[in-house]
């Protein structure tokens, strides 16, 4: 999670210069307007941090002055991905590019976990000194982005053809994912105390890498590799009595991506 913490400042400098052509900047045949298809696996590490909370006088000695217990779990796994994209490119000079492309995305596959909690069902300690276990899940539904490239075009590796190109990419999109939360004291009868939260919630990640594009001028494919961060949260309750406590639950994913595009180019020369 340590890239989390980052100044996202110079990302969004970045986004915004794309947008930006230098004096004197000329056209090649990858010049232009361009649109493409990606196909790509995205390695994901979730982390879900549930806590119960209950303000001061609510519960008996001695919590009275009030009671916080917090768990979390972990579970790597993947999201598949497929995403179209639209966008123009510009050269700076003769082989250093700048780019921006608006990018739609669609998703599949769920990470999921169990969150082992504190309480199995015993009656002593008393229940609100302990988190309920419970099966938890994460999925992304479908996003819209923008991002920005800064490429070069290397003047060796001919083999790798006329649109071969080496770049950057940094970018942000509005993703829209759900998350599903149990919750199951595994008590009997009227100790029994269980349930399901299901919430669809918007986040904003954000992405950083690198690729390598080769293929003709016109027709060319694209290996990527990206980092991205993203999270979201959800809250019940109000900690002011016993059969209310304040139970917030997040969410933080960070990916490892790796992709393959296609990418058509439709240049000022045609």
């Amino acid at each position: 999670m340590w890239l989390r913490r980052n100044n996202t400042r110079w990302l969004f400098i970045f986004i915004a210069s794309s947008w930006i052509v230098a004096p004197g900047a000329w056209a090649n045949d990858t010049e232009g307007w361009f649109a493409g298809v990606r196909f790509g696996h995205e390695l994901a590490e979730a982390t879900y941090t549930k806590s119960v909370h209950y303000n001061a006088g609510v519960l008996p000695p001695p919590l009275e002055d009030g009671s916080v217990i917090a768990g979390e779990d972990s579970a790597n796994d993947g999201f598949n991905s497929f995403s179209a994209n639209l966008g123009y490119r510009a050269f700076l000079s003769d082989r250093v590019y700048l780019s921006g492309e608006v990018e739609g995305a669609v998703y599949g596959s769920t990470v999921q976990g169990f969150f082992e909690g504190t309480y199995t069902g015993d009656t002593n300690p008393i229940p609100s000194q302990h988190i309920f276990p419970g099966a938890w899940s994460v999925e992304k539904n479908h996003s819209i982005g923008f991002n920005a490239r800064l490429g070069y075009v290397p003047e060796g590796l001919a083999f790798l053809g006329e649109g071969r190109s080496v770049y950057l990419i940094s970018g942000v999109k509005w993703l829209d994912a759900t998350f599903e939360a149990a919750f199951d004291n595994r008590g009997v009868g009227d100790q029994a105390i269980r349930g399901v939260t299901r919430r669809t919630r918007n986040a904003v990640p954000w992405l950083i890498g690198g690729g390598l594009e080769f293929g003709s001028s016109k027709d060319r494919f694209d290996v990527r590799i990206h980092y991205s961060s993203w999270s979201m949260d959800y809250a019940s309750g109000d900690g002011a009595t016993e059969q209310s406590a304040y139970v917030p639950n997040t969410f933080d994913v960070d990916e490892v991506a790796i992709s393959l595009g296609y990418t058509r180019s439709f240049s000022l020369g045609m």
